[in-house]
This record gives structure tokens, sequence and C-alpha cells, in this order.
């Protein structure tokens, strides 16, 4: 982690020191989420995964480093969000339940990029490069309906992802890759970003995340 950290102290310093062709950007879109965790208890190994819609917001400061290449520095904040009824990937439940699982977390990708020029007003960007994530907050909501004698009886009970009762990490480390169109100041972008830590601190459980992102920007 140390060297992701001075990846982004070292591409911050050099934004500040006022690169030429630097654009601020405004971004929005949707980020779907699978944790994919595998469990090993002695010689077996079993396998599960968890599907959260995702969304996210932010700002982004693109610099030229020379000629077509650049470098982009950007903050955003990302909600995760899941709804089931049954167990939870998370908490395990019974009877008749449902679960709501949320979490907020913010997002810091430091991504190279090349511009490829496609005529006078739209261009071509690939872009790879590594995001650091860390989780703000993070619940899982249950409401679960017994039912005894034709009467029905609803609780409601909330599990917090972190802290000390908690095996789940909230510092994150992904690789992030794709391309974005640009024509004028509006761009569209897609890729894929994959978890390079574990998770969950158990030593016989390892969580990862990965996903496809798809968003709409705008250069101020």
């Amino acid at each position: 982690m140390k060297k992701a950290f001075t990846i982004l102290a070292c591409t911050a310093a050099m934004l500040l020191c006022g690169k030429a062709h630097a654009q601020l950007g405004v971004n929005f879109g949707y980020a779907p989420v699978t944790l994919s965790t595998e469990t090993t208890i002695g010689n077996n190994t079993s396998t599960s995964s968890s599907e959260l819609n995702g969304f996210f917001a932010g700002v982004n400061y693109n610099a030229t480093i020379t000629g077509n290449l650049g470098v982009s520095l950007g903050v955003q904040g990302r909600f995760n969000i899941k709804t089931s009824t049954g167990s939870s990937n998370f908490v395990v439940v019974s009877g008749d339940s449902k679960s709501t699982t949320t979490q907020f977390l913010v997002d810091v990708p430091v991504l190279l990029n090349y511009s490829l020029s496609l005529g006078s007003s739209a261009k071509l960007s690939p872009f790879v490069g590594p995001m650091v994530s860390y989780a703000l907050t993070g619940n899982t909501h249950v409401k679960t309906t017994v039912t005894v004698a034709g009467s029905s009886k609803t609780s409601e009970d909330d599990y917090a992802m972190y802290g000390d009762n908690s095996n789940n990490q909230r510092l994150d480390l992904s690789l992030a890759f794709g391309a974005s169109f640009q024509y004028l100041d509006f761009r569209v972008f897609g890729g894929y970003r994959m978890g390079l830590l574990d998770l969950n601190s158990n030593d016989n459980i390892k969580t990862t995340s990965a996903g496809i992102f798809l968003g709409l920007g705008y250069e101020l």
C-alpha cells in the first residue's frame, strides 16, 4: 500500500506544479461490483459471490505529461446497494427475511491516458492505472417476518459491515483500465476495475472486488 500512496502523492505534486493543457472535469456513472469470496476449511474450499449495484459521481484533473500522454487524478464518491430476500452474503438470516446492504466509498483513481485524435473535435483515449478505495460506511438492514398461528411478527436489525466485530476491510486497491471517447467537451467512458487486495482479515476467507464502470463526463 505504501507504493500506492507514493504514486498518488507524486501525481498530485506534479499536477500542482501547473502542467500545461490541464483540464478539470466532472463525471458520473454506473459501477456495479461483484464481491467474490473463497472460504477454506481444512482441505475443502467453497466459493460464493455477491453483486451490488453501484453509482458514482466526482471530479478529475487531467494534465499533459508529454505529447499525447497524460495523467488524470480524480476523486469520487460511490454508493453501492443490494436488496435480497433470504440469506444475505454479508449476514446469515432466517425465516421470511429481506436484507438491504448499502455502502458508501471514496475512490481516488490515478490513470495514465493516451489521446488519439479523431479529427478536430473528437478523440479516443485508452487509460490504465491504480485506484485506491476507502469504505466510509457499510450496513446490512434485515427485516424478518415470522408468522405463528396466523399472527405475523416483524423484527428489524442492523449489522455494521465495518468495525470491531467485523473482519471486513475498508481499504482496497484496484487496477482500472478502459477507454473514453470525447467530442468537444463531452465524453463517455467505460472500463473494468480489478481488486488486488483481500477485503477479509480472516485467514480462512478471501474476498476480492471487481466490476465494470460506465460513465459520462464534461470538461469545464
